[in-house]
């Protein structure tokens, strides 16, 4: 039987098209004022409960419910509209914007009151779907900020056969004779740069550079600021890259007067990646990664381990396209703080809006400017 949509408002709401309600909430979320920051913030005030609504409505004329009341792949603009209804209700309620809550059904009811949504209807359905959805980024972004907070462990022995296996994978050819020692570590000449408020390269004449782009004879020493988070992502990027990491470990480290200290280059967007998910600049690509029904459900034991691919793919998105920049422009090790800032200032209003390419770098279209 064929589902008619009728929309929940006037026809001054059918304005309120997908593209409209992302450009709002977007401009509305940035964090300097402006005029269009003001604005969207008025508009969305007026217009909140039309909103939801409209999207909803959207959603299921696009996709309509399949057989067995079952809700297939939701829309990114939906999850991030119901995101920001999410974000008003509950963390506009409280003072703290970290949390997960526990039970998204009694989370969709209390929207679906505030917005208006009838709890009989299949928008109210879709509601619900989403808010799971949306509630696993956030369980997410929790977790990967408890893994920045977790400190790394050397005598730990997961920690060593990581370590042993980051080696294998990004210097296939060397062999790995021991978790310190001076067989990390290549002699480069380079003066004191700062590479974030969190991450500084040490003030010397001669500074020990490794041959993976670490600083001393031990690495796990570089791990201090992002804990066991640095060493995940620094495994995600060499597992899932193979051939092509290597060849970066090369392409940097080994860059002659272009070199770069790679592995404090992956922390170092691992580290901007994490600023992004706690800022929700990154909200919007996160969600895509729960768009469609997921084999896990939305919580999970304290004994299941963590998946943060997608938040680790994105820090490898963000290296990848940080290390073209580098190798395009040619830069000296002396100009890696102003590179890196640049850069990142750069990309945050492209990534709020889903987009992670060149095209923030102003470089042409085309193939230089794609991630691989």
């Amino acid at each position: 039987m064929a589902l008619t949509i009728h929309s929940p408002n006037s026809n001054w709401d059918l304005w309120l098209s997908p593209t409209v309600s992302l450009s709002l909430i977007i401009e509305a979320e940035t964090t300097n004022p402006s005029l269009t920051r003001s604005l969207s913030q008025f508009v969305l005030l007026v217009f909140r409960r039309s909103l939801l609504q409209e999207q909803l409505s959207y959603e299921l004329s696009q996709r309509p419910i399949g057989p067995g009341n079952q809700i297939g792949p939701v829309s990114s603009t939906t999850l991030r509209v119901v995101d920001y209804a999410y974000y008003k209700t509950w963390v506009g309620a409280r003072n703290d914007a970290r949390g997960t809550p526990i039970y998204p059904q009694e989370l969709a009811a209390t929207i679906s009151t505030v917005q208006g949504i009838d709890q009989s209807t299949p928008a109210y359905q879709l509601l619900s779907v989403s808010l799971e959805r949306v509630m696993a980024v956030y369980q997410l972004v929790d977790d990967v900020i408890e893994r920045a907070d977790t400190r790394f462990d050397p005598a730990d022995e997961q920690g060593q056969d990581d370590l042993q296996q980051l080696w294998a994978l990004l210097n296939p050819n060397r062999e790995l004779r021991g978790m310190t020692g001076k067989w990390w570590v290549e002699v480069s000449t380079v003066h004191a740069v700062s590479i974030s408020d969190r991450i500084t390269l040490t003030d010397l004449a001669v500074v020990p550079c490794s041959q993976l782009g670490f600083q001393g004879n031990n690495p796990a020493t570089d791990f201090r600021d992002l804990g066991t988070l640095a060493l995940d992502s620094l495994l995600f990027f060499a597992r899932t890259y193979g051939h092509r990491a290597v060849q970066v470990v090369e392409e940097s480290v080994e860059g002659g007067e272009y070199w770069y200290p790679m592995a404090l280059g992956v922390m170092h967007m691992t580290a901007f990646a994490l600023d992004l998910a706690k800022s929700r600049d990154l909200q919007l690509i996160l969600l895509r990664s729960y768009q469609a029904p997921r084999d896990e459900g939305f919580s999970r034991s304290d004994q299941d381990p963590p998946n943060l691919g997608p938040f680790l793919a994105i820090a490898s998105d963000l290296f990848l396209l940080f290390h073209l920049h580098w190798l395009r422009g040619g830069y000296t090790v002396m100009q890696f703080e102003q590179v890196s800032k640049e850069f990142q200032n750069a990309l945050r209003p492209w990534i709020r809006r889903g987009v992670i390419d060149s095209r923030a770098l102003g470089w042409e279209t085309g193939n230089g400017g794609k991630v691989e």
